[in-house]
């Protein structure tokens, strides 16, 4: 039934919408509704009723529920049809907006006008203006041709589902994340091609041909959230692993649906969940030499980056910070497996040197990884680092602006078996960025 067949309806689904506000409590808005006195119903068959305010804290927090005169507790409000039936419509559409956005996924459903409103420009800005949820993270695989794929909501501290059937059935693999997009490769002959997609649109785009066919050795995704604009950097080809093959760096940029090639070529191997963007460069570690390098997207040059790497380290991911403008090191150190140890540092850029800003606690390294020849995973952004073994499905989470270390619940995906693992990467989920692009 459309909204605004009656006003019944309407009351039906704005309760519907209220009470799902109570069950989540991830809102971000702040309101004030003050009335001197609201009648619901017929005055002479139906008492008045006095609503003081009805408030919302910011997402993660609980609200402050509707009071009225006489209530115990807010299990015992009543919320008249009527009286939320008749919310002007920019208002229904402001508190849908501040919904987290996988709950406003599942709300689209409701109505023809809320199925609808993810497309409507109006709305579509309001939700770029708004600030993220919060931290999510994705887990992925691939079971023949069918993807399992599961978030977890930080702020709603749950797993939910997120289907990926829509994907073309050639995509293998999911090979980077960003700004909400996901980016997927695909083998076409002896070739890879990607794909981009909004997961929570279910809206996908085929990249257009790069200048050199190849087997992608290494990507990576920007979105700039001012333009709402991506580029992606390719760069590499695995199928000529140990040759002198030279292949291009390559650049796609949303903006003109184009690539663009250049000459300057990375120094070292590398592996593209072993970088991040910040400051507007893309770093990455080199595995053969140790070492950092980083490509300036605009001159499109890569550079080698004068800073010598911690002493003893085994292996190591880089995460970008708050903001993007500081540049994280997270690694694992130790010759011996009893000396051995997860440190994180930062990038002192004006003395060019790795500070050590946090070390996980004993206990917890040695709950992660079982033997020191186990491998880990690690990615994240901002304060929010993450880091699981390859042979578990226990994830464990940094919040490094509380200086805490908490396990989260197990990953709700099927083991697959040893050969085959869970794929991990920073999520923000967005329905304002749109694919397929112009």
């Amino acid at each position: 039934m459309e909204i605004g067949s009656s006003l019944a309806s309407e009351g039906l689904e704005i309760q519907l919408l209220m009470e799902t506000l109570n069950e989540k409590s991830s809102i971000g808005l702040e309101m004030q509704i003050a009335t001197e006195s609201m009648v619901c119903g017929d005055s002479t068959n139906s008492p008045q009723k006095i609503f003081r305010r009805l408030k919302t804290k910011p997402r993660g927090l609980e609200e402050e529920a509707v009071v009225s005169p006489g209530s115990t507790s807010p299990k015992e409000i009543t919320l008249e049809g009527l009286v939320w039936g008749g919310l002007p419509e920019e208002l229904v559409d402001r508190i849908l907006a501040w919904l987290p956005p996988i709950c406003l996924f599942r709300l689209r459903g409701v109505c023809k006008r809320w199925h609808s409103i993810v497309n409507e420009h109006g709305f579509l800005k309001l939700l770029s203006q708004l600030p993220s949820h919060g931290p999510c993270f994705l887990m992925t695989q691939k079971n023949g041709e069918t993807w399992q794929s599961a978030v977890y909501s930080y702020p709603m501290n749950a797993w939910h589902s997120l289907p990926l059937s829509f994907i073309p059935k050639k995509a293998h693999s999911v090979i980077a994340s960003a700004g909400g997009l996901l980016c997927f490769a695909g083998l076409e002959g002896r070739h890879d091609e990607l794909f981009v997609c909004n997961p929570f649109r279910k809206e996908w785009k085929r990249l257009p041909d790069m200048h050199h066919t190849r087997q992608l050795g290494f990507v990576n995704m920007f979105v700039d959230k001012k333009s709402r604009c991506f580029r992606i950097v390719t760069a590499g080809d695995c199928s000529y692993s140990g040759s002198n093959r030279i292949m291009p760096t390559e650049v796609y940029d949303s903006r003109s649906d184009s690539w663009s090639i250049f000459d300057s070529m990375p120094i070292g191997n590398l592996h593209s969940l072993k970088s991040a963007f910040c400051n507007g460069m893309l770093y990455c570690l080199t595995l053969s030499p140790c070492g950092l390098v980083a490509f300036d997207i605009d001159r499109g040059v890569w550079e080698s980056v004068p800073v010598r790497m911690p002493r003893s380290l085994l292996d190591a991911f880089l995460v970008a910070g708050v903001g993007g403008e500081s540049l994280l090191l997270v690694g694992r150190v130790g010759l011996y497996s009893v000396h051995q140890s997860m440190q994180l540092w930062k990038l002192d850029r004006k003395h060019m040197d790795w500070i050590e800003i946090g070390r996980m606690p004993h206990v917890m390294f040695k709950t992660l990884l079982k033997s020191s020849a186990e491998s880990f995973q690690c990615f994240g952004h901002g304060n929010f680092i993450t880091f699981s073994a390859q042979k578990q499905q226990r994830w464990l989470l940094y919040d490094a602006s509380k200086k805490l270390w908490h396990w989260f619940s197990e990953c709700p995906l099927p083991p697959l078996g040893s050969c085959k693992r869970i794929r991990g990467f920073f999520f923000e989920p967005r329905l304002d960025m749109i694919v397929p692009f112009p």
